[in-house]
């Protein structure tokens, strides 16, 4: 899978768990458990889900979970506002700004600008934050840990002719 893509998967799984789980809780409290754990489950991964574990899973959770939707919230706000500059400052003075004096250099400067703080923000705090929170869910489930993908041997380069 493509790091860009596998990141963005990662930022979704980490913004949605908030989310999921409060559901998952008021389902569990209105007598649904079985559905909050199918909800869980297809969220969360894994097996092992019942409604009692969704609500201890919430509880623990509640931390990490409110960390990623908050940084997640914020690179997806920001991205708008960064990306689509000219629709929202069109009418603003923007002679001054950074990348200044037209539109384009403004626009330019702020998109990669962002850029680079969305792959800083999204590479590395999201997905420890994603790994937190699958290590909770392995935890309160009882699942064990994947194993490990085998390392493949780099291809031995040709012999370079004399």
């Amino acid at each position: 899978m493509p790091p860009i893509r596998r990141t963005a998967l990662t930022a979704a799984r980490a913004f949605l768990a908030l989310p999921v789980g409060l559901v998952a809780v008021a389902l569990t409290l209105t007598g649904r458990p079985a559905r909050a754990a199918r909800l869980q489950a297809r969220c969360a991964g894994g097996r092992g889900w019942t409604g009692g574990r969704v609500l201890g899973r919430a509880l623990l959770g509640l931390p990490l979970d409110t960390t990623a939707f908050v940084l997640v919230g914020y690179a997806l706000f920001n991205s708008v506002r960064n990306f689509g500059y000219p629709l929202w400052y069109l009418d603003a003075d923007y002679h001054q700004a950074w990348g200044g004096p037209t539109m384009a250099g403004v626009w330019t400067v702020h998109a990669t600008g962002w850029l680079l703080c969305l792959a800083l923000l999204l590479h590395w705090p999201v997905r420890w934050l994603y790994r937190g929170q699958q290590a909770l869910n392995r935890r309160v489930t009882g699942a064990r840990r994947p194993p490990a993908q085998p390392v493949r041997p780099a291809p031995a380069l040709a012999a370079a002719p004399r």
